[in-house]
């Protein structure tokens, strides 16, 4: 009897996968809002109200960059797996790793909601982003990969991916300057996201899949 290959071996379909990244994704982008929090006032007039509802800005900011990225990550990986019709072993711990780290974000966000934009969780949700970026470049390469080609960092190295690149310097960079200076940070992490939901992103991601084995 011929040996199964481990392509054949471990795989599931796509329609499995999607349902459980997607239900991954809606809770973690639900999860963002639920961590607002009402203004703890001492006197309930209207104008401290107003007041607190305005002071809350940099809540209002990260909400928008998070939102941003769970979105985007979710909108490109449909269209990374769009014309995919099973799931390699190598993709789905990629994808493990990436749902890992989106459900990770609400928290980050918490923090950055709860104690403000000060440096250090500033970078704390920067580092999050980074993995993020990296978590999301590995599932790339392992998505794309050709049937029955392995997989190995120079094979990825060598395709010059500058769309998941730019991601990662991007998230990088804006962790670093976090410390520095937080709102410019939190602004370049927003930028980023609305970079990835350009039309030109997702086509770069479709033509991926179109390209890949299935």
């Amino acid at each position: 009897m011929q040996r199964p290959t481990p392509q054949t071996r471990i795989s599931i379909s796509k329609g499995r996968f999607e349902a459980f990244s997607d239900g991954i994704f809606a809770i973690a982008i639900t999860l963002l809002v639920l961590e607002f929090r009402p203004p703890d006032l001492s006197a309930a007039t209207d104008a401290a109200l107003a007041a607190a509802l305005v002071a809350m800005w940099p809540q209002y900011l990260v909400y928008v960059a998070s939102f941003g990225t769970i979105g985007i990550m979710w909108f490109n990986h449909y269209a990374l797996f769009h014309n995919v019709r099973t799931v390699s072993y190598g993709a789905l711990i990629a994808n493990l790793a990436l749902l890992l780290l989106v459900c990770f974000l609400p928290f980050s966000t918490n923090i950055l909601g709860r104690y403000g934009l000060m440096p250090t969780a500033v970078v704390y949700y920067g580092l999050t982003l980074t993995g993020l970026s990296v978590c999301f470049s590995v599932l790339y390469y392992s998505a794309t990969l050709k049937t029955g080609e392995r997989g190995s960092i120079w094979g990825y190295l060598r395709t010059r991916n500058v769309w998941n690149t730019i991601g990662f310097v991007v998230y990088a960079s804006g962790t670093v300057v976090g410390y520095f200076e937080p709102v410019v940070a939190i602004v370049l992490f927003a930028l980023i996201a609305v970079y990835y939901m350009l039309p030109w992103s997702v086509s770069t991601a479709l033509a991926a899949a179109e390209s890949a084995g299935s």
